[in-house]
């Protein structure tokens, strides 16, 4: 009979009393490299989620999108535009905790919320280059209709809005690029779909600024 090497596989010894007698059973299992192999598979194997948690997580910041922008016109033009900066922050603040409970309910990984947290600190970086070159190179009289056409707003123009939003706009592309690297490295290759509607969120939120900027310095919209 072949002796089965201790290195290689895992040998069990049973006994049994019957009626007296001792009875003595061996059998070898799987050896313990495969068998630890087994239950590595099983611990990563990552938890589906409940669907209604899902659906919630993934409306409710395309809801925030779309209540943004008709939202803060109206806080502006009732409160005045010096409200206005305080509005944004606090759709800031909206879109970090609906990265928070999104990534909680589908991925469940401290690691998959870094791009999320990220672009919420690039887009608070960006509005703050924004406001500094809108407070040094526009008139202390404020940004009259068409002011960044004119030869005397053409720097402004530049500094204000066209290269604050463009670099923006780069930097939370490759952090939703990240968030998707993320993602599928963390094994949740079915939900990718699920975090587009926050992105498209951020990318509204963030163009918010650049959107009054762009119609009343560019005077891209007729009054």
């Amino acid at each position: 009979m072949q002796q089965i090497q201790p290195s290689t596989c895992t040998e069990v010894t049973w006994t049994v009393n019957v009626g007296g007698f001792r009875i003595f059973a061996e059998s070898a299992i799987a050896p313990p490299q495969a068998v630890l192999g087994r239950v590595t598979q099983m611990r990563t194997i990552p938890e589906k989620p409940a669907a209604m948690q899902i659906a919630l997580s993934t409306i409710v910041p395309f809801v925030l999108g779309l209540c943004a922008t008709r939202s803060t016109m109206v806080i502006g033009d009732q409160y005045g535009w010096n409200t206005v900066p305080f509005v944004l922050v606090g759709w800031c603040v909206a879109l970090g905790l609906s990265a928070t409970w999104l990534n909680r309910v589908v991925f469940r990984r401290t690691k998959t919320l870094l791009p999320f947290l990220a672009a919420v600190f690039v887009i608070l970086l960006f509005w703050l280059w924004q406001r500094q070159a809108f407070t040094m190179l526009v008139p202390p009289s404020g940004l009259t209709y068409g002011y960044f056409l004119k030869p005397e707003g053409m720097k402004a123009r530049f500094w204000a809005l066209t290269c604050p939003f463009r670099v923006g706009l780069t930097c939370l592309f490759i952090c939703f690029i990240a968030a998707l690297v993320s993602a599928w490295r963390a094994g949740f290759r079915s939900l990718l779909a699920c975090i587009v509607p926050w992105w498209l969120t951020a990318f509204l939120i963030f163009s918010l600024p650049s959107m009054y900027l762009d119609a009343q310095g560019n005077a891209s919209v007729f009054i």
